[in-house]
């Protein structure tokens, strides 16, 4: 079976002197908007994370990015798009913790 995509879903933790509040709107309206101009990108996604939930897992939300291939995702990234989004992650977040997957389809 071949994947589907390759996904780099991104673990992140907000700045810990934003509000939950304005961590989501820079996330879900400055740096999302950065995000879809990513060269060749086919999906993108924001999950957030209710943390009086699941308060162990220590993550207040993740990033999903869809693309053909590793060597895609790694030219958008070095693509001048690419640069300003990555350059715009201390605005919203303490850390990012990216992980790299293979996309495996099963129900459509």
């Amino acid at each position: 079976m071949k994947p589907n995509a390759i996904k780099r879903i991104g673990l992140v933790k907000r700045r810990k002197d934003l509000s939950y509040e304005e961590f989501v709107n820079h996330w879900l309206h400055t740096h999302a908007e950065l995000c879809k101009k990513l060269p060749n990108m086919r999906r993108y996604s924001v999950n957030l994370i209710d943390r009086s939930q699941v308060e162990a897992f220590g993550y207040d939300g993740f990033s999903e990015l869809w693309f053909d291939s590793a060597e895609i995702l790694k030219a958008a990234l070095e693509s001048p798009e690419g640069k300003t989004l990555l350059a715009d992650l201390p605005n919203f977040t303490d850390s990012i913790h990216p992980l790299l997957v293979e996309d495996y389809l099963m129900l459509s």
